[in-house]
């Protein structure tokens, strides 16, 4: 009996340090679906989470641009109704009475004397006119915006007026929105490095089942997951 229980023990003693064997490599490679799955999955949110800020940051951008446009746009609206709803009118009206007094001035020679009274006093009501006019308007009153032809160089005074609001001027609604779209794309590569990073994920499902290739399908996901870390830090570091 001893014998025999010696010899059976040494028969299935090789058996059973195959089988454990077997079972510590089949444990080995579960473990390295599991950590390969783990990081994937670790990956994929950090890449996911900047991804969604950098979008954040491009839609703020491009509402900053809108607003800045509004702003600018009623900054010259204003501009140019300060000039024709109130500067020009009053110009006109004292150039009116400019060339309405030359003009009677002109015509007095040859008329009887109380027409000629007439015309001078026409023409020095015009003249006055215009004297008292003349303090209410830039426009009239700068010799700097009078044509040689007669009249204004409106487009002169117009961009006096805006310069006078210097920090309207600088407002810049276009490079808000080149930021815009610089953050839009870089969202939109960040995204391009989930696909092997999801290509990653999906390796190292297929390498569950099956178990001879498996060490060839988690090497690829391993490869495949650094492709997507490359990616992902390359477009942070150049875009």
């Amino acid at each position: 009996m001893p014998g025999e229980l010696f010899e059976r023990t040494t028969i299935e003693t090789p058996a059973v340090a195959v089988s454990e064997m077997q079972e510590t490599s089949h444990d080995r490679g579960q473990g390295g679906v599991a950590i390969l799955l783990a990081v994937a999955a670790v990956v994929a949110a950090i890449v996911g989470a900047r991804a969604s800020m950098v979008s954040s940051d491009a839609n703020d951008s491009w509402q900053s641009s809108l607003r800045t446009e509004v702003k600018r746009s009623a900054a010259a609206m204003n501009d140019v109704q300060e000039l024709y709803q109130t500067d020009l009118p009053t110009a006109t009206e004292i150039l009116r009475a400019q060339i309405l007094a030359a003009e009677l001035q002109a015509a007095e020679p040859g008329q009887s004397p109380t027409v000629h009274q007439a015309l001078e006093v026409e023409a020095g009501v015009q003249s006055q006119l215009a004297l008292a006019l003349s303090p209410g308007s830039d426009l009239a009153g700068n010799s700097t915006y009078a044509l040689p032809s007669g009249g204004y160089d409106l487009g002169k005074r117009l961009s006096d007026i805006r310069s006078q609001n210097a920090q309207l001027l600088a407002l810049d609604p276009d490079g808000l929105q080149a930021i815009g779209d610089s953050l839009a794309q870089k969202a939109l590569l960040l995204t391009y490095a989930l696909i092997p990073t999801g290509l990653c994920a999906l390796l190292g499902v297929l390498a569950q089942p099956l178990r001879r290739r498996r060490n060839a399908l988690l090497g690829s996901g391993v490869v495949a997951l650094a492709v997507g870390v490359v990616m992902a830090i390359g477009v942070e570091v150049l875009a």
